[in-house]
């Protein structure tokens, strides 16, 4: 009986023993050496095609390269609330302007009408910037301090517009508040990229001159408050930049230079200053403006008349949209909601100095100290003025005054805050 062949199986494979390798070279069979089992269970590396480069657009120029990340939202609530708050109380307090305005395209509602497109422009243009790379401003900051400087200069030729006996304007817009931006922008830009330099004095020369040349066009118009607020901005970008707190003795020195002589050189000063030791004497001059604000403040009481329903905006109170408006918020709201609007523009204080601690690199930090002392400084000016604790002077109430510009250029600063607010590294807990 014949045997049976076993029967192979297809799919089963033939190997060799991995102790004797053979390759055939040149015709021979050369013998391979051994390899450990860790070589034999290594794969072979592949290569990788480099990737390809994708293409530069508009939104890898830093247009929106942060859009994605989270930004500083109670800066930004806070923001919307007082904005809106700022509309109603505007919208009760320069109704009587308008209803007895004898223009024919000035009505009742004029001025709230046109608060609210420079708030819709101002928000558009902080949303905007907000996902804009602060990093660009180290180039717009020159450019901004030039514009300024040039429109300035501009507003002292018959271009300027006169209120008041005061030229301030140029074509409708203020280059005061654009001035305040171009500090802001040029001291920290050059502060965080020569911080030693300002540790000399010869280092802070540069910039004082920079300064002395706003204010000194700032002065001719007169605008001393704007003047004031330049100053209060400069000085802290140098301090938090470096430089030495006894830098500040001969800058007192000097600023008690200025102060005394634009009283004795400018008779308006003098008259400001004589009122606002008592303002009740001159009641019907020069002091009816501290005077009539502090009886809108006294009238309001601890809950307020109500909503709209303030007796001083009847023409007894100047400028009641303007530099007195928070006069008409006591007025009608008494002191708790006066309280409340303190609290809250003490909170977006808080904020913004935050973003500043918390802030990338030196020039965020110092754009966000430059900012939130703007903010901090012109809210304190205006509640001391209204409050009769400062000379009457025109500074306005931020983001609650009428007026486009400075509303357009606080927007502008707060998104400027919200994009740095976007790079502040995540902290541990996060």
């Amino acid at each position: 009986m014949p045997t049976q062949q076993p029967v192979r199986n297809p799919r089963r494979r033939r190997t060799r023993s991995p102790q004797r390798r053979t390759t055939q070279s040149a015709g021979r069979r050369v013998q391979q050496p051994q390899r450990s089992a860790a070589v034999q269970r290594r794969k072979p590396q592949q290569t990788r095609r480099p990737a390809r480069r994708r293409k530069q657009n508009v939104w890898s120029y830093g247009l929106l390269s942060d859009y994605k990340r989270k930004w500083d939202v109670p800066l930004f609530m806070v923001t919307i609330i007082l904005l809106g708050c700022g509309l109603i109380a505007l919208m009760s307090a320069s109704y009587p302007t308008g209803y007895y305005s004898t223009s024919e395209k000035i009505g009742p509602l004029y001025y709230f009408i046109r608060q609210a497109e420079f708030a819709v422009l101002g928000i558009a243009l902080m949303l905007f910037l907000s996902a804009l790379d602060y990093h660009r401003y180290h180039v717009l900051g020159k450019a901004i301090y030039l514009f300024a400087l040039i429109t300035l200069i501009l507003v002292l030729t018959p271009l300027g517009t006169s209120l008041n006996g005061a030229k301030r304007w140029l074509f409708g817009f203020q280059p005061s508040e654009f001035a305040k931006l171009a500090v802001i922008l040029t001291f920290s830009s050059f502060v965080s990229l020569n911080p030693k330099k300002i540790q000399r004095i010869q280092g802070l020369v540069p910039y004082g001159v920079a300064l002395a040349v706003l204010i000194l066009f700032l002065a001719m118009e007169p605008h001393m408050s704007a003047s004031l607020i330049l100053l209060v901005i400069g000085v802290s970008i140098l301090f938090v930049g470096g430089m030495h707190l006894w830098y500040f003795l001969p800058v007192g020195v000097i600023g008690m230079i200025v102060a005394v002589a634009a009283y004795m050189t400018m008779p308006h000063i003098q008259n400001r200053l004589q009122v606002f030791l008592d303002p009740f004497s001159a009641s019907q001059g020069a002091g009816w403006q501290a005077s009539q604000s502090l009886i809108a403040i006294g009238s309001g009481g601890l809950f307020g008349l109500g909503l709209g329903d303030s007796r001083q905006k009847f023409m007894y109170l100047p400028e009641p949209m303007n530099d007195f408006i928070f006069s008409v918020v006591c007025e009608e709201l008494g002191f708790i909601g006066a309280l409340l609007i303190l609290i809250m523009f003490a909170y977006f204080i808080y904020r913004g100095y935050s973003i500043a601690f918390r802030a990338e690199d030196r020039f965020g930090c110092l754009m966000a100290v430059g900012i939130t002392t703007h903010f901090a400084f012109q809210i304190l000016m205006n509640l001391m003025v209204v409050s009769g604790l400062f000379p009457v002077t025109g500074v306005s109430l931020p983001l609650f005054s009428y007026g486009g510009t400075a509303l357009v250029i606080q927007l502008i600063e707060i998104g400027i805050l919200l994009n740095i607010s976007r790079h502040i590294p995540p902290s541990r807990k996060e």
